[in-house]
């Protein structure tokens, strides 16, 4: 086996894992094979330079590095630790990334800092009930058609091409009159994107 393709198993190795979590709970696009590729190659290199500098930092060897694949004797015996570490890293790391992409937190500092007003790539539904401020956590959901409102605090939340739903929780339902029509642990609600009305009614000050 050359000494290329080694490498390259050994580069995509935590770069697959770490690509995986990210398609899966991360990114708000269906990635086409080629950006799966690209991200495997990308996270593993990643992981390996973190890895690198961890290393550095509590002064032990990096074998992984341009001499591990010299030589025709070529075995994974050396850098077997570092190719076992690397993958529990990436783990680690696809933990952080998939957390800062939930909450945006690249993007809050750009606006913190008053570089960006742009609130990322994901639609609004996805960047509001993300938001970690409290004033999302409890909503109403007004049915025109049926005239009723559900309220809850939101459970869980997704969206496709042709639905958005929504799982409320300690949920109540009203009559567009105000009185309580009943109550129920949990309701989902499913609904096509052009007929969503969300509201809010927390009073509180966000922070």
């Amino acid at each position: 086996m050359s000494a290329l393709v080694i490498q390259l198993a050994i580069i995509f190795l935590p770069g697959i894992i770490w690509a995986s979590l990210d398609a899966k709970y991360a990114s708000r696009k269906e990635l086409n094979q080629f950006r799966l590729i690209l991200n495997a190659f990308l996270f593993g290199l990643a992981t390996y330079g973190v890895l690198f500098i961890l290393y550095a930092f509590c002064g032990e060897p990096f074998d992984l590095g341009p001499g591990a694949f010299q030589g025709t004797d070529l075995t994974l015996k050396g850098i077997s630790d570092e190719v076992g570490t690397g993958v529990a890293l990436s783990v680690v790391l696809a933990i952080i990334w998939i957390y800062a992409s939930t909450y945006k937190l690249m993007t809050r500092f750009l606006q913190g800092i008053g570089a960006t007003k742009q609130y990322g790539d994901e639609d609004v539904w996805d960047y509001t009930l993300n938001s970690p401020v409290p004033n999302v956590e409890f909503v109403s959901f007004r049915d025109f058609d049926k005239e009723i409102i559900y309220s809850g605090y939101v459970s869980a939340f997704s969206d496709t091409e042709k639905l958005r739903e929504l799982v409320l929780r300690d949920a109540a339902v009203y009559d567009f009159s105000g009185s309580l029509l009943y109550e129920m642990p949990m309701i989902y609600i499913s609904r096509k994107p052009d007929d969503l009305h969300l509201e809010f009614p927390y009073q509180g000050k966000s922070p």
